[in-house]
């Protein structure tokens, strides 16, 4: 009887079941496969270390001079289990031409690997192990391993000093240590005897080799102390902080988490809805079958099989679909990283399990008003017939409004309940955009400068050459003689102004005993005023410092606290006198005071040189600087502030890809909804439709009323998604930006126009369309059918 019972209803009922049929799948789907992602993302980090021979500790170097104490440093650790030191060279991006013209543009240094010297294990795109390269050949990682930028089959002309030599790109490289899209390092991997052939020349030797030495430990903590009073590394950190570089897959895979929660909470609201329409439209049934003395629990049972039923076909269908969807959604992630996750299967199983389970759990909480229905109700129509108080705050006689406006929205008003529901399904919708699209906005903006380290200038040039020239030098003159042939360039085209840059230098520190080393930032050019703090005051004197929130926990310090910094082997102590945040080095950095004598020989790395025009030019008239600046130059890498931010983040383009797929699923569940509610309210307001095509309604205004209604939702969804907009956006994203080292928190770049316009309409149009075309069933409903309740 339960399975005619059941088939009866399905056939009944074709368009809701079906609209609920398809949550189900979307939910089984989005839950399998992004719990699946999170498992193969977070659990695949760690897999990938393993598989590559990823070590606890990791330093890269430069042989100044030929010679690199930070080697010397390292053999003589007793910390040190075992050491795997692999020799490379640096390149610029000016050395990889094709056709004699720049290959690809890159901001840091590449770096060339032998892969008869490799000590890590590089994986080519179908996980197999790349064991050796053939002579005129190479494979790409990093940055190069963009198909947008390079592809397969190139040939390519690499120059250093004069020693040529042209290779073919055979393949795309997974690199744990440079693959990540935060590290902006390329490696380029090749036959030894090729790399050979650079360093037989002796500049090559002194100014562009250097070392990755991957460090075994059973006591890290002995270790960094060991390794405090290092010289010449360019990047020493731990394994768990090269982790933290693949944050981005982390935080796509989480916020593809938040939505498919969000999807299963609307399916819930949904399932709430129709349950209770059902119930109110199946009132005759009911108290039929309660007056021949059918069991509440018995009635309550013929509803679950419907549900275990729709919810046990999409589950099933829903983790098929989920295993090409998270396929889909891991590629970008797949590309970079050896993902091992065997329990695929098994976890994706018991997700759509578990979304059968919680669906049929929630409709059976759903089913309780079962309990007060009685065969008296089926006498009643349903209905008691008493009304104590005021239905709509509009009333007729005073409005001014239209007829089919003031009909639709005094439908709203006077029966919330009945569309709250939608309500938090559109709003929800709205917030989940506008929260990647505040958070996309803001990547590309110069809201986020202060956490690039650096000040507000007009202009950013970005020359790995230059940088690359002055560090590998022996002679100290070199920055500066190049900053002041940069602003004699300047002043020579006609836009006079000032350049800086900023140098990061590896300091020996001690605080309570406790030896580490910590890079620090400095510029010669400016004053430690000139930047952002959270806490405290700048330093003012030679002797003060700052640092991040970060290292300050590390260290178990705080401000007022003294600090032993080693420079120039004299140890003294400074004061620190502030924090602030960073996005450098992952937030763990210090600022030092502008007097304080280092040599820019000794620095590990640089930013890109700032220019500070003379005359103080709008933002229309230093973009026209840009232009004419990448002419002078001849070189891309000249940004505003907002591009300097963009590419030093390198994250906006991910973030956008999951604000435009989580825009078309809004889209798709606005349309569905809309689907299902107004069919539901044609088949409940069957009675009153009649009744206004009698009195003379066309079929054509009751479905404009119908769509007003929706209209009018979408209008309070937009206000209340309006108000909630930051502060959801800082309750999803403060989080992610702290991983990346801004403790502080950030201010938002919301765009009005995008945020409270183009978003909102397009989601009302999806929701107007499938309103209005589903309200034209209403023109089947005939005026003789106002007593029909069956």
């Amino acid at each position: 009887m339960f399975f005619r019972i059941l088939k009866n209803d399905l056939k009944r009922k074709k368009i809701m079941n079906t609209v609920l049929l398809l949550f189900v799948i979307m939910s089984a789907m989005f839950a399998s496969s992004s719990v699946n992602n999170m498992f193969s993302v977070y659990g695949g980090i760690d897999y990938f270390c393993d598989k590559a021979g990823m070590s606890d500790y990791v330093v890269v170097a430069l042989r100044t001079g030929g010679e690199c104490p930070a080697e010397k440093a390292i053999d003589e650790a007793p910390s040190v289990k075992e050491n795997r030191r692999e020799d490379i060279l640096f390149i610029a991006s000016k050395n990889i031409k094709k056709n004699g013209k720049k290959y690809v543009d890159f901001e840091n240094p590449g770096v060339i690997t032998s892969i008869d010297d490799a000590k890590l294990t590089y994986f080519n795109r179908n996980d197999e192990e790349i064991t050796e390269v053939p002579k005129g050949h190479i494979y790409v990682g990093g940055l190069l391993a963009d198909e947008s930028k390079t592809h397969i089959g190139d040939t390519v002309t690499l120059e250093m000093e004069g020693v040529e030599q042209e290779f073919v790109l055979d393949g795309y490289i997974k690199d744990v240590l440079f693959g990540s899209p935060y590290m902006g390092n390329p490696r380029i991997l090749m036959n030894g005897s090729d790399v050979e052939k650079y360093l037989e020349k002796e500049e090559i030797r002194l100014s562009y080799s250097g070392s990755i030495n991957y460090i075994f430990t059973d006591d890290l903590k002995s270790l960094k102390k060991d390794l405090s009073d290092i010289q010449g590394a360019l990047f020493a950190n731990e394994r768990s902080v090269f982790k933290l570089t693949y944050m981005l897959d982390m935080i796509t895979a989480g916020l593809l988490m938040i939505v498919s929660i969000c999807l299963i909470l609307i399916s819930f609201a949904m399932l709430s809805f129709t349950i209770k329409f059902t119930l109110s439209e199946d009132f005759r049934e009911i108290g039929v079958m309660k007056a021949v003395g059918v069991k509440t629990s018995a009635i309550r049972g013929l509803y679950l099989i419907k549900y275990l039923f729709i919810s046990c076909v999409g589950a099933v269908i829903g983790y098929f679909l989920s295993i090409p969807f998270g396929a889909f959604l891991l590629k970008s992630v797949s590309e970079r990283m050896v993902l091992g996750n065997d329990d695929n299967t098994l976890i994706g199983i018991v997700s759509a399990i578990a979304v059968v389970v919680i669906i049929v759990s929630f409709c059976y909480g759903c089913t309780r008003s079962i309990k007060k229905l009685s065969p008296i109700d089926a006498v009643r129509n349903g209905e008691t017939g008493e009304r104590y108080q005021q239905k709509s705050a509009l009333k007729l006689s005073k409005s001014k409004l239209p007829g089919n406006l003031f009909l639709a929205l005094n439908d709203v008003l006077s029966k919330p309940k009945q569309y709250i529901s939608m309500l938090v399904t559109f709003t929800v919708c709205l917030l989940l955009i506008t929260m990647l699209a505040n958070t996309a906005n803001t990547l590309v903006s110069e809201r986020l400068l202060f956490l690039m380290g650096t000040t507000y200038s007009d202009v950013f040039y970005a020359s790995t050459e230059k940088i690359m020239d002055a560090m590998g030098s022996t002679d100290e003159d070199v920055l500066n003689k190049t900053i002041s042939d940069i602003e004699d360039d300047l002043k020579e085209n006609g836009m006079p102004g000032k350049v800086h840059v900023e140098l990061m230098y590896t300091i020996p520190a001690e605080f309570k005993n406790e030896k580490t080393q910590i890079v620090m930032q400095q510029c010669k050019r400016t004053k430690t005023t000139d930047y952002v703090y959270s806490e405290g005051t700048a330093p003012l004197y030679e002797n003060e410092v700052a640092f991040t929130q970060q290292i300050l926990d590390d260290l178990g310090a705080s401000i007022g606290d003294k600090i032993t910094l080693e420079i120039g082997g004299e140890k003294k102590d400074y004061l620190i006198t502030a924090t602030f945040s960073s996005f450098n080095q992952l937030g763990r950095v210090g600022r030092l005071h502008q007097d304080v004598p280092l040599n820019d020989t000794d620095a590990s790395s640089a930013h890109a040189f700032q220019i500070d025009f003379d005359d103080d030019p709008s933002e229309e008239v230093i973009n026209e600087r840009i232009l004419k600046l990448k002419d002078v130059f001849d070189t891309d890498k000249i940004y505003n502030k907002a591009e300097y931010v963009d590419i030093s983040t390198n994250s906006a383009t991910a973030v956008n890809y999951a604000k435009n797929l989580v825009l078309i699923i809004a889209v798709i569940i606005a349309a569905l909804v809309s689907v299902l509610m107004e069919r539901s309210f044609i088949s409940k307001e069957t009675g009153e439709i009649a009744l206004m095509k009698a009195i003379g309604f066309k079929s054509r205004s009751v479905s404009l009323q119908h769509t007003l209604r929706f209209v009018v939702l979408m209008v309070i969804a937009t206000a209340v998604s309006g108000i909630l907009t930051v502060p959801f956006t800082r309750l999803v994203c403060d989080r992610i930006f702290a991983i990346m080292g801004a403790l502080s928190g950030i201010e938002y770049n919301v765009k009005p126009l995008e945020v409270f316009v183009i978003y909102p309409v397009i989601l009302s149009a999806a929701v107007v369309v499938s309103t209005f075309v589903t309200s034209l069933y209403a023109g089947t409903v005939r005026p003789e059918d106002m007593g029909n309740i069956e």
